[in-house]
């Protein structure tokens, strides 16, 4: 069996080459743009009362997808199938 540390460091490889592919295609500066709107829009979602669960995985998807990720933790949340916070 595969140690928890294996794993996050597999997932921070895959993360980091769909980032690199991400900034080849649209460039630094929308790529930084999209990121910190998702963040802000996240900590409002929040105050707004749908508790999404902060953890590696939320951030990654952050990170990687901007605003389509934050929509995506947001249907898993309001459904229950996923990052449903406390």
């Amino acid at each position: 069996m595969v140690s928890k540390s294996v794993l996050n460091l597999i997932l921070l490889f895959f993360a980091f080459v769909l980032f690199a592919i991400i900034w080849n295609a649209w460039g630094p500066i929308p790529l930084l743009i999209n990121t910190v709107v998702a963040l802000v829009a996240l900590k409002i979602i929040g105050w707004l009362g749908i508790k999404i669960a902060i953890n590696i995985w939320s951030i990654i998807i952050l990170l990687v997808g901007g605003i389509p990720g934050l929509l995506v933790l947001i249907f898993l949340s309001v459904t229950g199938i996923a990052f449903k916070g406390k």
